[in-house]
């Protein structure tokens, strides 16, 4: 009869206390924090994008004449290709970008911010801010926030790696 322990995954395959006490919040709050930011903000009944719209548009106003590939976007949205293009679509049919093929690569369309999506980030922007100011870094010290930030782009760094090992 095999040895039974009482203790689950003996041995080192279990996250430490700190481990874990890092690892819970972390994938909760990756979990929430869109989620939080668009409930918060449609509760105020003041912004028409929602936070993923809002991140794409910012975005898109930061290389306002280069515009910037689906493919580009899908990866700094952390979004798979076809729930970017479906936004896309539906913010083209709003006014706020236009998706024209690429000239350097036909195979690529470059997104490019409108003056409509301009207008739009202008007057949606301060309430996706001041929520963002609200919710989350209201709580935090400057300090904190610079020393999660160095931490965040740790993690980030050592997560591009590993992604980019795996293709």
């Amino acid at each position: 009869m095999a040895d039974q322990s009482s203790e689950p995954y003996a041995g080192n395959k279990l996250l430490s206390e700190v481990e874990t006490s890092f690892w819970i919040p972390l994938v909760e709050i990756s979990a929430d924090l869109v989620r939080v930011i668009d409930k918060q903000t449609k509760s105020k009944m003041q912004a028409h994008t929602n936070f993923t719209e809002a991140a794409l548009l910012a975005y898109l106003a930061s290389v306002f004449e280069s515009g910037m590939s689906m493919t580009e976007l899908s990866n700094r949205l952390n979004l798979s290709a076809s729930r970017v293009t479906r936004i896309i679509q539906d913010m083209e049919a709003k006014g706020l970008v236009t998706s024209n093929q690429s000239k350097l690569d036909k195979r690529s369309n470059i997104v490019r911010i409108t003056k409509v999506g301009v207008s739009r980030l202008n007057e949606d922007g301060p309430v996706h801010i001041d929520t963002i100011r609200e919710v989350v870094f209201s709580k935090l010290s400057e300090a904190e926030m610079k020393t999660l930030a160095k931490l965040l782009t740790r993690i980030r760094q050592s997560l591009a790696e590993a992604d980019h090992n795996l293709t």
